[in-house]
């Protein structure tokens, strides 16, 4: 079991210090989540997470989902996550938060969502936040 990230993304310089943040972070996450059992995450043995910026962000959201606009997070069921690094800029902007934190975030998103998670109606997406925090809490070390 391993997470591999691939950090494609030209606006933003991501350091070693922080990929091997994520890289363990994300690690522990897939850990707990794929031993719950539950969902497509039961049976993956590799999560790769690419760290895109707005423009193939917003290619590949249009190619799949049929909206041409950058997105935080996309989820494909075979272990693939995308993560918008631009707009975690924007959000953390937003809500006052850490860039580093969205990124990391949006990763354990993507991981609830291949657990069996969903976000469409709002007390769906409440249950959701609520564990994406505990797991982001859990999983993190850094200054989260």
């Amino acid at each position: 079991m391993r997470v591999e990230i691939y950090p494609t993304c030209q606006s933003r310089e991501i350091s070693g210090v922080f990929l091997d943040q994520l890289e363990a972070g994300w690690t522990k996450a897939f850990e707990l989540l794929r031993n719950i059992g539950v969902g497509e995450i039961a049976d993956l043995e590799v999560l790769e997470i690419t760290l895109l910026d707005d423009e193939e962000m917003a290619r590949l959201h249009g190619e799949f989902l049929n909206d041409a606009s950058p997105t935080d997070v996309m989820t494909f069921k075979h272990g693939e996550l995308l993560i918008g690094v631009e707009v975690a800029a924007r959000q953390a902007a937003e809500f006052q938060s850490q860039e580093d934190r969205e990124i990391a975030l949006y990763g354990v998103h993507g991981m609830l969502h291949l657990a069996g998670f969903d976000d469409r109606s709002s007390s769906d997406a409440k249950k959701m936040a609520v564990r994406q925090e505990e797991v982001l809490e859990a999983c993190f070390t850094f200054s989260v």
